[in-house]
């Protein structure tokens, strides 16, 4: 199920930028090396039902919303 920017938010992730699949994979890779959760989300079109070439949503599915938070660490989760 997709959350809104709202909930994801509230629950402590920062939004990042907009990439390509390929961008967000290697976005995946660098923010874990950096010591971040990352959580990639389809823009709010990509969900519509109208698909084709011309269509929005067939080009928006392509691409992920990249949000980050710092990884719980041992210590965080032993308080």
């Amino acid at each position: 199920m997709r959350q809104t920017h709202k909930q994801l938010e509230k629950k402590g992730w920062l939004r990042q930028f907009v990439a390509d699949e390929v961008q967000a994979k290697d976005a995946v890779e660098i923010y874990d090396l950096l010591g971040y959760e990352v959580h990639l989300q389809p823009p709010k079109h990509a969900h519509s039902k109208k698909k084709g070439p011309r269509s929005s949503a067939g080009f928006q599915s392509h691409f992920k919303i990249v949000y980050i938070k710092p990884r719980k660490s041992l210590d965080d989760e032993e308080e």
